[in-house]
């Protein structure tokens, strides 16, 4: 019953999505539409749609607290349309070649155009959350309004600290963890508390909720980070150890070069054609129990997030069942063998 409700909500939500987002492209503008469609993969060759968790994460908390799902679906549409925005922008800045199961949008359109219809839907979140329905009062249109801007200058601020740290050959594991808390986190935070400020709720219940976001989107994360590594090729989308290859700053490596000056050798020499490299990385990483230590991170955040969710939300509520479930369903990875 929850996955249903879960599976019909983004359904309902994703119809509203595209028609919201398309509408705001004009035709006349020459190629606007047709790549932002693209983007989203609702024309093209898109095989792996976006998961749209931080959406569903702030309905579901506005219904959970009694609102109507419908009534929310603006604001997520506006938080959506923003983390795409950073999506566009990052995929050029890492040159990241593919995106939902396609080639990325600069591939296909150039670097240029992407930039600019990556500032296109920026702007186009600021203005959907900038003008909710009128059904939703003044107060609770103000308060999710400046705590969507924050979240937006936050994830700026967790890329710039992406981008100065590919400049280093190290950091900590705190830097590292401060940086995801803002690029990754950030925006789950913000759905919980836009949710809860929509529903008119006081600062110190939305804070908590806000709380829950951080702690999902730092495990998802430190799950991503796991499966970089250790994830099976068609469950990630990528090659087996891509991110020990592209020797790409993750919560595993991190640990490991700051604990180790043998990873650190490893990890400063070459790739070989063999993979032998690799394979060394990768082998350190397990006997120093570093892979064990990155799965039980992942599942400590998400206990701290149901254990919060289960305090804070009436259980009996079908909405807060199907958040519940959305949680859980989003660690399946390393829940597994739990």
């Amino acid at each position: 019953m929850n996955t249903d409700l879960v599976f019909a909500i983004r359904n309902g939500f994703e119809e509203y999505f595209k028609v919201t987002v398309l509408n705001n492209c004009p035709s006349e503008i020459l190629g606007l539409k047709d790549s932002v469609a693209y983007h989203f993969g609702w024309e093209g060759s898109a095989t792996v749609p976006g998961k749209r968790l931080r959406p569903l994460f702030l309905i579901l908390t506005y219904a959970a607290l009694g609102g109507n799902p419908e009534e929310a679906f603006q604001a997520a549409s506006a938080l959506e349309v923003f983390h795409n925005f950073t999506l566009i922008h990052d995929d050029i800045q890492d040159q990241g070649e593919t995106r939902h199961g396609h080639p990325a949008l600069w591939t296909k359109v150039g670097v240029p155009l992407a930039i600019n219809i990556g500032d296109y839907l920026a702007a186009l979140s600021q203005n959907l959350m900038g003008n909710l329905p009128i059904a939703l009062s003044i107060e609770a249109q103000k308060n999710a309004l400046n705590e969507f801007q924050l979240a937006s200058l936050g994830v700026i601020q967790g890329q710039q600290l992406d981008i100065q740290y590919e400049k280093v050959d190290q950091i900590s594991v705190e830097e590292y963890l401060v940086m995801i808390r803002l690029k990754t986190a950030r925006l789950f935070s913000a759905a919980f508390a836009v949710g809860a400020k929509l529903r008119d709720c006081d600062e110190e219940f939305a804070e908590r909720l806000k709380q829950i976001g951080c702690d999902l989107g730092l495990g998802f994360q430190i799950q991503d980070d796991y499966l970089g590594i250790w994830g099976e090729s068609d469950e990630t989308g990528k090659s087996i150890s891509t991110d020990l290859q592209t020797r790409k700053k993750t919560f595993p490596a991190m640990t490991g070069l700051t604990n180790s000056t043998s990873f650190q050798q490893l990890w400063k020499q070459d790739n070989q054609p063999d993979g032998r490299r690799l394979l060394e990385m990768k082998a350190f990483l397990e006997r120093a129990a570093i892979r064990e230590d990155t799965i039980n991170l992942a599942r400590v955040y998400y206990l701290e997030a149901q254990t919060s969710l289960n305090q804070l939300l009436p259980v009996e509520n079908e909405y807060a069942q199907a958040l519940m479930s959305l949680v859980t369903s989003m660690f399946a990875p390393v829940l597994a063998d739990f």
